[in-house]
């Protein structure tokens, strides 16, 4: 079934409206009609009853008067009854019935009577001398006896159907009777009901014109109110269609009416605009949130590539170490060797000479060490210098994520703030908004998971930069140490030239064998604490090495999770943009 078919359908605001004005208009028209008739029938029935009453007991003051004439002798009693019944009917005929008295007005079909108290007539216009008194209508009634009761109890109405003149169709008749105490007689008047409902259906006529008239203007009066009323709220109707399917192209509705469709119209208009703006804002934002996913990507990548340099200037530095503890097991052994022949020295000075040429050249041996010692020294110190620069940029872009989560965050802010907007605007649209709503409803959840992954990435991101500060500690800690040892090998080396220019000077001056010696082992002391202490930095620096190599494996594995929020950062954007796709603003 299309649309249209079902709008049709639909009970819709015109059929409404136009219900609703068409019942107000009928029923009052119509209660106004029956009310009317209601009162005029009233009326005329009560009417018929004063004519018929007048009618009656201006007969009994006429037959009063002719009882006065009969009293006084001026007429007999015949006389004076015959005068009566021409006055209330007419002149006898040869057939013995007589005319209805025209002038009196008893309605068409009416007439005066008079009848005794056994039910005879004394006077009709064609049964005049029977006796009715066991006459009956067709359902049963003795009419007449009815009508003598009512007449000799001060005078009353009787009702009963009756059949027309000429016809054997009944209607409805009413007679008012009154007995008169001077001749015994009861003058009766009777007529037929309809004979006085001419006035009735003129008002019946009247009633249906003027609900006609009514009808009729008011139908046209209904139809251009329906049509003012319902043409802007149908065109309302269809943009909201148009708007809940994405389209929110159209400017606004130009409507005219200056009441609450007005308003309406207006409000949503008003609600149009804000839709436009917030499906634009939710483009730019997801495009920008794409961007910054893209630039968090590439700082994650550069950041990983930097985090993999790290770890092979950890490998260098292990190396290092190896090589720096050889070189100091080398430089113990040698200085036991020297501690020997300086033993010599002590116990032999005959040996002078030789001990004196052998600890040359042990002398000359060691200070080659030392020389490779300091080289490796000065190595380590360069390595150590390189990774403190990786550590200082990996603090840099730390930092530069930081401030990338920090503008997601904003960001996520931003369009929770417009979708909470949209909500509202929608909420006040009622049923049409509804649509809206959901969409503004799964924009917020975007923008709240959002924000939700942008707080995982500063929190990873804060964890970093304290393991980077930790090993920037630990470098600079293994950076005093190495300098240390290169301080401390710099005094073995002078050392080893005291021994050398003092193993020189042996065979020149064997009478100082004995000084020298002492000097050659209290210069040995020196050496072996300053081995020891080369030892203890060379300990120091496995284990700075072996911290910073932890930490980066936990950042390379903080680098593994930021790469995958980065990348549902990405998808999130993705989504945002195909939802924001959806409306037509242009």
């Amino acid at each position: 079934m299309s649309k249209n078919a079902k709008y049709s359908r639909m009970l819709t605001i015109r059929k409404k409206l136009f219900a609703v004005c068409f019942f107000l208009l009928i029923v009052p028209i119509l209660v106004l009609g029956v009310v009317a008739y209601r009162v005029a029938s009233e009326e005329t029935n009560d009417l018929i009853e004063k004519s018929l009453k007048n009618n009656v007991r201006m007969a009994n003051e006429m037959l009063n008067a002719l009882d006065e004439s009969v009293k006084s002798g001026s007429v007999t009693r015949e006389e004076a009854e015959e005068s009566l019944r021409i006055m209330l009917l007419g002149e006898k005929r040869a057939d013995n019935t007589r005319p209805i008295n025209t002038k009196i007005d008893l309605g068409e079909n009416g007439y005066f009577y008079v009848l005794d108290d056994k039910g005879t007539l004394l006077a009709h216009p064609s049964q005049e001398g029977e006796n009715i008194w066991d006459k009956m209508t067709s359902d049963g009634v003795y009419y007449i006896r009815d009508v003598v009761t009512s007449a000799l109890g001060g005078g009353g109405f009787t009702f009963y159907d009756w059949p027309l003149p000429h016809s054997d169709k009944e209607a409805r008749k009413i007679v008012y009777a009154e007995a008169n105490s001077n001749w015994g007689w009861i003058i009766a008047a009777g007529s037929y009901m309809r004979d006085y409902n001419e006035g009735q259906r003129a008002i019946l006529w009247a009633i249906a014109i003027t609900l006609i008239s009514c009808l009729v203007g008011g139908m046209v009066a209904l139809v251009l109110f329906s049509e003012h009323i319902s043409r802007p709220i149908i065109r309302i109707t269809k943009l909201a269609e148009r708007m809940s399917q994405g389209d929110l192209t159209e400017e606004g509705l130009s409507v005219r009416n200056r009441d609450e469709i007005g308003r309406l119209a207006g409000a949503f208009n008003q609600l149009s605009h804000s839709l436009r703006e917030l499906a634009g804002n939710q483009l730019l934002s997801a495009n920008a949130l794409a961007a910054s996913s893209r630039q968090l990507s590439g700082v994650i990548g550069d950041t990983v590539k930097a985090a993999h340099r790290t770890s092979e200037s950890l490998v260098e530095l292990a190396a290092a170490n190896e090589a720096q503890a050889k070189g100091v097991g080398e430089t113990a052994d040698a200085m036991e060797e020297m501690t020997v022949g300086i033993d010599r020295i002590a116990n032999s000075a005959g040996m002078t000479f030789e001990a004196s040429a052998a600890t040359l050249k042990q002398a000359e041996e060691g200070r080659a060490l030392l020389d490779q010692s300091s080289e490796r020294m000065g190595t380590i110190h360069d390595t150590v210098g390189e990774i403190g620069q990786v550590v200082g940029q990996l603090g840099d872009r730390s930092q530069q994520i930081a401030d990338i989560s920090r503008a997601i965050r904003e960001i996520s802010a931003q369009t929770n703030l417009l979708a909470l907007n949209a909500s509202i605007e929608a909420a006040r649209a009622g049923e049409h908004g509804k649509g809206f709503s959901v969409v503004a409803g799964e924009i917020r959840k975007l923008a709240e998971r959002s924000d939700e992954s942008a707080v995982q990435v500063t929190e990873l991101v804060e964890a970093i930069v304290g393991d980077i500060e930790r090993a920037g500690d630990s470098m600079a800690k293994g950076e005093r140490e190495v300098q240390y040892g290169i301080s401390s090998i710099r005094q073995t080396g002078e050392a080893f030239a005291r021994i050398y220019e003092a193993t020189r000077g042996v065979a020149e001056q064997a009478e100082e064998a004995s000084a020298a010696a002492e000097q050659m082992s209290a210069s040995v002391q020196e050496v072996a604490a300053s081995l020891q202490q080369m030892e203890g930095g060379s300990a120091k620096s496995a284990e700075t090495a072996g911290s910073i190599t932890a930490a980066n494996e936990e950042q390379l594995a903080a680098m593994d999770e930021i790469a995958s929020s980065a990348e549902r950062l990405s998808q999130m954007s993705t989504n945002m943009k195909e939802l924001a796709s959806r409306f037509k603003i242009s």
